[in-house]
């Protein structure tokens, strides 16, 4: 699918390791990257493309953004299909390399404000991945070119 608006996207990401209490524990990991991406019109909404890339490589990122739904669908050297839908919580896989996790996320708030011009989504979620509890917040935005 090729994308109709072009946009510079920013990814500011903060993941909380949590101990067996549910305390943070240690110091959160964050990344924020800028990069090029695409915004496409769909039936239910808009799917935001971008990439990013690390030592380890390229990730492709697709993300479904619907009325109160998102999915954020990772390929290349990150695998993972996560659906976010607040209150609700899904299971499915995490790979990295030859790894595979079990990967559950939780959603606790969603926040979109994403039109034709860009915006932002706001995520706000829990996740156990292969056994490691996490607190997670997520902002993406997207302005156009």
């Amino acid at each position: 699918m090729s994308a109709d608006i072009k946009l510079t996207v920013t990814v500011h990401s903060v993941i909380d390791n949590l101990d067996a209490e549910g305390m943070p524990e240690g110091e959160p990991e964050i990344n924020i990257f800028t990069t090029d991406g695409g915004l496409s019109l769909t039936e239910d909404g808009y799917i935001l493309t971008f990439s990013e890339c690390d030592e380890n490589g390229t990730a492709h990122s697709e993300m479904h953004i619907g009325l109160d739904t998102v999915t954020l669908k990772k390929s290349g050297t990150i695998n993972s299909e996560m659906h976010f839908n607040e209150g609700k919580s899904h299971n499915s896989l995490y790979r990295v390399g030859p790894y595979s996790f079990d990967m559950r996320v939780l959603t606790k708030k969603i926040r979109n404000t994403v039109t034709a011009d860009g915006g932002e989504v706001q995520l706000i979620y829990s996740m156990c991945i292969g056994g490691m509890n996490k607190n997670a917040r997520m902002k993406i935005t997207a302005k156009r070119k």
